[in-house]
């Protein structure tokens, strides 16, 4: 067995498009925004967030900024995550390799003056992306994350212009996630945008317009400008939550016409979280070549065991051309996540992946990753 030493950052993104959502209605909260100072969830925790972190999630410690050993004043608002992990991998074909590195070392800074808000997220760039040139310091170092936004109550409408995802999907933390990963919310893909939102009793709506990064090695994947929306209703006394989106997205080489839903239930008795998310999406090309209509769908079950525990698995599957046969990808994955202290998080994580509809021969991940915010 080879042992693969990566020495350079993933960053696995805890901005706006990056969450847990297990924990909206399962912790009788309706909004992710409820818990974070970004009105479309994600990002650093508020006050109320961050109690909820020790209390609900871990059952002990202190949840506040440095455990609270300081406080900043009322308009600064600081966080930082760090996240390693080990593992193994096994590709069809190959030998296996153990893995060992660093995944995620970002922090995050909040400057308020009365509704106006500056947010950045700046950390050591992700390396599953080439590093594209330029000054050699963004080759290391990358802010994903920097907008503004103008927002009078917590509560109320807000406006956002800067680098951020656009709110779209289910939202999770995890950017290997099929929707996230073929639908433009990979590493270091955060457009440049114009978005907004507003909410009522037991539903939201968020929307943004977005351009191509246009600074290229700042970021990675595909530069596409275009447009997305997103509804959400909550019923059945807040237990359960359906959505609608939609995105078009541009790039040179093609155009991307994505039309969705996301489904969540919290089952109270059984205290299990169910998400699911199905996308069709329909991509042509530029010069050419024909269509292709395309599926991403996610289903991901969770018994929350909180204080201290989550336990669950997902489905999910990529077909990236749902005419031709034996292009799919389909993937069962196991997660189990612990949280002993405020600030810590123990994750491992099991899948076993299938490409061409092979299942008899899967490729084979396990990692074991420590979590650590302030």
């Amino acid at each position: 067995m080879r042992l693969t030493v990566v020495l350079v950052w993933l960053v696995a993104g805890a901005g706006s498009a990056s969450a847990y959502p297990q924990f909206q209605l399962s912790t009788d909260h309706e909004r992710c925004g409820d818990c974070h100072l970004s009105a479309a969830g994600g990002g650093l925790l508020n006050d109320y967030g961050r109690g909820e972190s020790a209390d609900t999630i871990s059952g002990r410690g202190d949840g506040a900024f440095l455990h609270g050993a300081w406080e900043p004043p009322g308009w600064l608002a600081l966080g930082a995550d760090l996240r390693g992990a080990l593992g193994g991998k096994q590709l069809d074909g190959h030998e296996p390799d153990t893995l060992a590195f660093p995944m995620q070392a970002d922090v995050h800074a909040r400057v308020a003056a009365g509704p106006v808000a500056l947010s950045i997220t700046a950390g050591l760039r992700g390396s599953a992306r080439e590093r594209s040139p330029g000054p050699a310091i963004a080759a290391w170092v990358a802010s994903r994350e920097h907008y503004v936004t103008y927002q009078r109550h917590d509560d109320g409408p807000y406006v956002r212009a800067g680098r951020f995802y656009p709110v779209f999907g289910i939202r999770t933390q995890d950017h290997t996630a099929y929707p996230r990963r073929h639908l433009g919310y990979y590493l270091l893909e955060e457009p440049y945008a114009l978005g907004g939102g507003l909410s009522g009793t037991g539903w939201e709506a968020h929307g943004s317009a977005f351009v191509a990064n246009p600074v290229p090695f700042t970021g990675a994947g595909p530069r596409a400008s275009g447009a997305t929306v997103y509804m959400e209703r909550r019923l059945a006394a807040g237990t359960r939550a359906l959505a609608g989106q939609a995105r078009v997205a541009v790039t040179a080489e093609d155009r991307r016409y994505t039309v969705g839903a996301v489904g969540k239930q919290w089952l109270k008795g059984s205290r299990l979280m169910v998400l699911s998310e199905l996308d069709l999406q329909v991509q042509t090309f530029t010069s050419g070549g024909g269509t292709r209509p395309q599926l991403v769908g996610y289903v991901g079950v969770t018994r929350m065991m909180l204080p201290g525990w989550m336990i669950g698995g997902a489905i999910q599957r990529w077909a990236p051309d749902l005419m031709l046969q034996g292009s799919t990808r389909n993937a069962l994955e196991i997660n189990a996540q612990a949280f002993p202290w405020a600030h810590v998080e123990v994750h491992l994580l099991l899948r076993a992946e299938a490409t061409g509809g092979d299942t008899f021969a899967p490729n084979l991940l396990s990692l074991l990753q420590l979590h650590y915010y302030l």
